[in-house]
């Protein structure tokens, strides 16, 4: 080798070589046009997207009449084909834009090596409006339905209230902000449902440019068996200890609610809980709690279970004096005056808690005589006596019956018959007297085992007794009903 490379001729040939090779390597794209080796050409870029740049998009709405060109550029091949779609830039910038219509030039990146023949469009009409932002409810439309017999209650949406932005001649055709929730047979309620909103105008049309913060709520729907909402009412079994009597009753809630058919419902205006009085020992103030259950032919009941505070006291007696007597159902053209007693007025004596008869005034009790039906004449009528709750009659099986005399208008030339001294003999009624009670017949004070639906615990209802019924130490035991 060392005596080649002594050679000055071998030398010389090799250094020609490399000479050559490099040269091609140079110029392989650099040869005139008229060769087929090297040669420029056209390309067609379509759809490159425009660009904005310096745009507050928090202050203004850009509306643009092009967002892409069409590009036609001229370059070697080598150029033209290994260059990405990317490597072609077209900007518009809005730095200095404000409200108004503006014309603006298109500004252009190319590859290198790669000339611009045309670029249409080269320019781009903008219209800017200033940004305005309303805040709407939200609201919630369903379609599908839910299983058979079920129903849907009130929707909850979180956020129930989101903000839209528009330009300002827009954000005034917003008439709605909806989200569409389906259903599939549903038999149980649905929570934390994402929902998509929609800003809608007042004719339905969805308008697409809307902004809507946030675009995404939650939603809670109710799905149930139709239900009804009853009042509850406290009813009583069994009997206190002789000497207590109750002050009051009240439950921890007012209703409950019922679920099941609408046959069965529709027959249902209130729920009875029955308290059974034997369970309570001694005087003071407890929690018992009563268990609830379904009426019949419903499929539940809520709350299952229900706390009533009950307070008992040691009873007491109160006399209550000159207590009005009011008359009622007085026939037409009659008139009617209570004869006996002759002051029109009772005295009563009462039983309860001492609290609630210290309690009592006159305006608490209703004594009534009603002689409803009645014609003229002298008649005996039992007073229907009404107190409050828990408050009771002593000696309720005496009766308290008043002497009603109901006179009709003179006729005229009737002549006066002359006074005889004695008192008229009143001939008895063909109707029935209003509120005396036969026998079978409990009084409202009557025994506490009787298991007589009670108003609402804790209520101020008055108990309506005609006089001369009951039994004062049921009375006095269960406090009333």
């Amino acid at each position: 080798m060392d005596k080649w490379m002594k050679n000055n001729n071998f030398n010389k040939i090799l250094a020609l070589v490399f000479g050559v090779i490099l040269w091609t390597i140079v110029h392989v794209d650099t040869a005139p046009t008229n060769q087929t080796t090297v040669s420029t050409q056209s390309k067609i870029i379509e759809n490159v997207k425009i660009e904005q740049v310096g745009i507050d998009n928090d202050k203004y709405v850009y509306t643009f009449d092009a967002d892409s060109v069409r590009m036609e550029v001229r370059g070697k091949n080598s150029d033209l084909n290994f260059k990405l779609s990317d490597a072609y830039n077209v900007m518009v910038d809005l730095s200095d834009v404000g409200p108004g219509d503006t014309t603006l030039p298109l500004n252009y990146d190319l590859p290198s090596g790669v000339s611009l023949v045309e670029m249409i469009p080269h320019e781009v009409n903008v219209h800017v409006e200033l940004r305005n932002t309303k805040s709407f409810p939200v609201t919630l439309v369903t379609k599908g339905k839910p299983a058979e017999g079920y129903q849907l209650g009130t929707a909850v949406i979180d956020p129930a209230e989101v903000e839209v932005t528009l330009p300002a001649s827009e954000l005034g055709n917003v008439s709605k902000v909806q989200g569409t929730l389906e259903l599939d047979g549903d038999s149980t309620s649905i929570t934390e449902k994402k929902v998509r909103l929609a800003a809608y105008d007042s004719s339905g049309n969805e308008i697409k440019n809307a902004v809507i913060e946030p675009s995404i709520v939650s939603v809670e729907l109710p799905v149930t068996l139709p239900f009804k909402s009853l009042p509850l009412d406290v009813s009583f079994t069994g009997q206190l200890p002789g000497s207590l009597v109750l002050s009051r009753v009240t439950p921890e809630v007012d209703t409950v609610t019922a679920y099941g058919s609408e046959e069965a419902l529709a027959g249902l205006s209130s729920y009875e809980a029955s308290l059974d009085l034997s369970s309570i020992k001694s005087a003071g103030t407890e929690q018992v709690k009563l268990d609830l259950k379904p009426p019949e032919g419903t499929a539940k009941i809520e709350p299952v279970a229900v706390s009533v505070t009950v307070s008992v006291a040691q009873i007491a007696e109160r006399t209550m004096e000159n207590i009005p007597i009011k008359l009622e159902g007085v026939g037409r053209g009659l008139t009617a005056v209570v004869t006996d007693p002759a002051a029109k007025a009772v005295t009563l004596t009462l039983s309860g808690a001492p609290t609630l008869l210290d309690q009592l005034d006159q305006d608490n009790i209703s004594v009534v005589a009603d002689v409803g039906g009645l014609a003229a004449g002298v008649h005996q009528v039992s007073l229907q006596i009404s107190m409050p709750r828990f408050i009771s009659l002593v000696n309720s099986s005496q009766p308290h019956i008043v002497t009603i005399d109901l006179q009709a208008p003179a006729t005229p030339g009737t002549t006066d018959k002359p006074n005889t001294g004695s008192a008229p003999t009143p001939e008895p009624s063909s109707e029935p007297v209003s509120g005396v009670e036969t026998d079978n017949e409990p009084s409202n004070s009557g025994g506490a085992a009787t298991a007589t639906p009670a108003p609402t615990a804790g209520t101020s209802e008055n108990s309506s007794t005609p006089a001369g019924s009951g039994n004062a130490n049921n009375a006095a035991s269960t406090g009333g009903t």
